[in-house]
């Protein structure tokens, strides 16, 4: 069976958005008719509507920014739902997370997880590359902040700027980092909710693994 291109822009009718995978779209996807927009193309959406909050396929503007933009982890719960709108993060929200993520998570516990979160952001989005940003955090694969950073909007300067109105050349300061990295945990903690604060011996990993997250 050939593969189909990655959708960079509208997905047709005729594709579910239930059907998607992450494998299958871009960050520019949209399905607008369904109410999948793209709000993280600021320069697009300046172009062709007159501002960087609007969707950049059909120009609506849904999202409450101002309260996005506070950066309160606190109010986690309505910003994720705010980002489900759109559909790359909704896919991320929603697709199933492979298990040797998931594994991988449980062998270093909630308390390596999020020194593990701490060092791939820092290293990924803690300094704007020009070169590399949009492209230095890879699609799901084995690594469960993988998920969590594209669901999250930590992913890449770029979203990092729409979303949390994070300057995009500037460092992060560790105050920043911090949030973001605490973002991350969120969404493990949301999609992982069985995962303990350390190690599970490996015998146990995959009793959990078939009792709760195998369907």
């Amino acid at each position: 069976m050939n593969k189909r291109k990655k959708f960079t822009r509208m997905i047709p009718d005729d594709v579910r958005v239930e059907d998607l995978t992450i494998d299958d779209i871009t960050c520019g996807a949209t399905k607008c008719g369904e109410g999948f927009h793209c709000y993280s193309k600021e320069k697009t959406s300046l172009r062709k509507f007159g501002t960087e909050r609007a969707c950049k396929e059909c120009g609506v503007e849904l999202i409450d920014w101002d309260r996005v933009h506070l950066n309160d982890v606190n109010d986690s719960e309505f910003v994720f739902q705010e980002m489900k709108s759109e559909i790359i993060r909704h896919l991320f929200w929603h697709t199933p997370i492979e298990d040797d993520a998931i594994v991988e998570a449980f062998r270093r516990g909630r308390t390596g997880t999020k020194e593990r979160a701490h060092k791939l952001l820092r290293q990924r989005i803690g300094k704007f590359n020009s070169f590399m940003d949009g492209r230095q955090t890879p699609m799901g694969k084995d690594e469960i902040v993988n998920y969590a950073q594209h669901a999250t909007a930590t992913c890449c300067r770029k979203c990092l700027k729409a979303w949390h109105n994070i300057d995009l050349e500037v460092p992060l300061s560790d105050e920043q980092l911090n949030f973001c990295t605490d973002l991350v945990l969120k969404y493990i903690d949301l999609r992982v909710p069985h995962l303990t604060e350390h190690p599970v011996e490996e015998n146990t990993i995959y009793s959990i693994l078939d009792e709760h997250y195998r369907h």
